[in-house]
């Protein structure tokens, strides 16, 4: 979850990870509350790209094996609550205020009273009495910017630490190269536990994993051994295939960009090993079609409009714009395509335009997201985009009204679709409207 620089001071403040020992603050607020962290398994996802996906699919696979199973994500999309789930459900406005009101008591204590927390720490925070108070059976926690500092480490212990693939991200916070960022993200791996590492994982964050994990005595699967082929359908649904030694089978699919294949081969990888571990005899295509057939990631190329067809991502970094093109690139070949897009000023825009303009047929509508702080000017980006493609586009301070523009321009052209890539302070904003007009 991005951290609002903009939130109150009275109690919860903005940007607060690398000020002091906060993991150390996060346990002893933790311990003031009970412990509630311990009344339920964790399954702590970290990583850079595909970490919401991930855990989306772990949580919906452990509902449908009749567990009450508790989510924690980051960044939310829409509304504050939804980073905070059980059984897909999110947590009610009513209920999280009333527990940041009492964890701000907690924090006005003579205990507590020169030490402050951060708004992402309080939610986190917030989650973990929530959970422990529904009493849920597992709780899949998405890690927040990175690994050892991240307040979701704060845990007592965990049953596994999935790692999806890991980029550069945050650059300057969690590290200045992959090794750097790969070394902070393996902390979260915990004495004794499990770990699995997605599939094609880059050698040098493989090398300090797999060395993490020997030093904690943590066993490590990688996922690369789940072999996996995809088959589209018209509808824009696949049917995935998928082999595991003697294991074999196939199920459909609803998420649509071709980057959730190695999300799904981590996933089961997961879902075999907690089999073989908790002696489970299932089956694996039933469960799979039940919990993937109609699943899906709000902000993950998720398609938001039929008419005209609008797909939003949020793409913001090297790794993921990367994906995210090659799969517009093979899904969407012939169609006309309109890109709304910004991104925060401390993110790599340059080289993420770069590849979004090698994709075939595109026209641009450029925005900035919605934070004052950090976000990219439209004018800034302007001028990248004229330098990689020598054309002008319609700049729009605004991305409500860039996004009217796009779809008022779709709806003249035939076979034409709108993208909203980058941050998800620009997802944010648009995908409320976009839900809100389809409610009316």
């Amino acid at each position: 979850m991005a951290e609002n620089n903009n939130e109150s001071k009275q109690g919860f403040t903005g940007f607060l990870y690398d000020q002091g020992d906060r993991i150390a603050l996060l346990k002893r607020v933790l311990k003031a509350l009970g412990n509630p962290d311990t009344d339920f398994l964790i399954i702590h996802v970290c990583g850079t790209n595909g970490k919401g996906s991930t855990a989306k699919m772990i949580a919906n696979l452990l509902a449908n094996l009749h567990h009450h199973v508790g989510l924690f994500t980051s960044p939310f999309i829409g509304d504050v609550t939804n980073s905070i789930q059980i059984d897909s459900q999110n947590i009610g406005k009513s209920d999280l205020n009333q527990i940041l009101g009492s964890l701000k008591k907690t924090m006005s204590s003579s205990e507590f009273l020169n030490d402050e927390l951060s708004s992402f720490e309080a939610q986190f925070v917030a989650a973990m009495v929530y959970f422990s108070k529904q009493s849920v059976d597992f709780v899949v926690l998405e890690c927040g910017l990175g690994g050892e500092l991240d307040a979701t480490n704060a845990v007592t212990t965990t049953l596994y630490s999935i790692f999806t693939r890991i980029g550069l991200d945050h650059i300057g916070i969690l590290g200045d190269t992959i090794a750097e960022i790969a070394t902070t993200k393996s902390k979260i791996i915990r004495p004794g536990n499990t770990t699995i590492v997605a599939p094609n994982q880059r050698a040098i964050s493989m090398e300090i994993l797999k060395n993490e994990a020997h030093i904690k005595g943590s066993g490590l699967i990688d996922a690369s051994q789940v072999k996996i082929s995809q088959k589209a359908n018209a509808d824009g649904s696949s049917i995935i295939n998928y082999r595991y030694g003697k294991i074999s089978g196939s199920f459909r699919f609803s998420l649509l960009g071709t980057y959730q294949l190695e999300n799904v081969a981590t996933v089961l990888t997961w879902l075999f090993d907690f089999a073989r571990k908790n002696r489970l005899q299932l089956d694996y295509d039933h469960l799979l079609s039940q919990t993937f057939s109609s699943m899906i990631v709000p902000g993950r190329f998720e398609a938001i409009s039929s008419s005209p067809k609008i797909i939003l991502d949020g793409a913001h970094n090297l790794d993921a714009i990367g994906a995210f093109v090659d799969t517009v690139q093979s899904r969407y070949t012939d169609e006309n395509k309109i890109f709304v897009t910004g991104f925060l000023k401390d993110k790599d825009y340059q080289d993420n335009i770069r590849l979004l303009t090698t994709i075939n047929h595109a026209d641009f509508k450029i925005t900035q997201p919605n934070n004052p702080d950090r976000a990219l000017s439209a004018k800034s980006l302007e001028k990248v985009i004229i330098e990689e493609t020598g054309n002008v586009y319609p700049s729009f301070d605004d991305p409500i009204a860039a996004l009217k523009d796009a779809i008022s321009e779709a709806n003249q052209r035939p076979n034409t679709i709108v993208f909203v890539v980058g941050s998800f302070y620009l997802l944010n904003p648009i995908r409320t409207y976009l839900k809100t007009r389809s409610e009316r």
